[in-house]
């Protein structure tokens, strides 16, 4: 069967060899990554403890898009006017996101780490609320199906697997999730109570050891099938890109002129996507 389709390639956690780099350039480094990786879409995790000025800068760099509809401003914060994407209902970083891709409109929705105020300072983030917001993603959901008239919705989740395939069971309209915890590549499939309906909840591991594509037929409103691999990442074999090489030796170089010589772990784990149009055969 030949069928035009929507590929989707998700990824986390891209540190490599330059493990220093994220905590020591703030994550400025690894926008440069994503930039060159051409990385879409993307949410968030750690780049939260980076602070509320590092992020923004760092955001303001990205070529892609930054998507959280689970972080909101605290009552306090909304009050004073905190900087938010959408002042009127507090959340503070764009939702969702809408691909044209081979005549089909696919909405991409993030969703953050839920728990960053609780597995980290809440000084690195006083202003925000976080949480899973299940009530507000139905709503949002909702929203792109009825009033977007999208024919797909993809989930960019850092929830965690547990709390995905709860989701899956929860929530109406999603059809895919694309998460990135826990760090061990799998592939799973959650039955939706709706009829002929599935959604999956595929991780692709963690440090660029695999690479997860999702190839997507999609009709009118709905997918007709998918498929998902997890393409292995065999460092050894495969020629090292120029242009990655040269950015990585020239954030190294930079990292040891500032005389910086931390060693912590690194802190580049996010889930990041990129779409593109393709045509498959199954």
């Amino acid at each position: 069967m030949s069928a035009r389709g929507v590929r989707c390639c998700s990824t986390a956690a891209i540190s490599g060899r330059a493990r220093d780099l994220p905590n020591a350039m703030l994550g400025a480094d690894m926008v440069e990554a994503a930039n060159l990786l051409g990385i879409e879409a993307m949410t968030g995790h750690w780049e939260f403890t980076y602070g509320e000025a590092a992020l923004r800068a760092n955001l303001e760099r990205f070529k892609g898009e930054f998507l959280a509809q689970n972080v909101f401003l605290t009552e306090e914060a909304a009050f004073n006017d905190a900087k938010a994407f959408d002042p009127a209902s507090g959340r503070v970083f764009k939702p969702a996101t809408i691909k044209e891709l081979g005549g089909t409109r696919v909405a991409v929705i993030g969703q953050a780490f839920p728990y960053v105020p609780i597995a980290h300072p809440k000084r690195f983030t006083p202003d925000w609320t976080f949480g899973i917001r299940e009530e507000e993603l139905q709503k949002l959901v909702n929203a792109l199906r009825g009033n977007d008239k999208v024919d797909a919705v993809l989930l960019l989740s850092h929830n965690g697997m547990d709390i995905d395939l709860k989701l899956a069971s929860r929530i109406t309209g999603i059809d895919v999730i694309l998460g990135a915890t826990p760090m061990t590549p799998c592939r799973s499939r959650s039955r939706s109570r709706m009829p002929a309906v599935s959604r999956w909840s595929p991780n692709a591991g963690s440090n660029g050891k695999f690479l997860g594509v999702l190839d997507l037929d999609i009709a009118k409103g709905k997918i007709g099938d998918l498929r998902y691999r997890l393409l292995p990442v065999y460092s050894e074999l495969l020629k090292p890109d120029p242009a990655m090489e040269a950015l990585i030796e020239n954030c190294m170089r930079r990292m040891t002129e500032n005389g910086t010589t931390r060693s912590e772990p690194p802190t580049a784990c996010s889930t990041a996507a990129a779409i593109s149009r393709d045509r498959w055969t199954s």
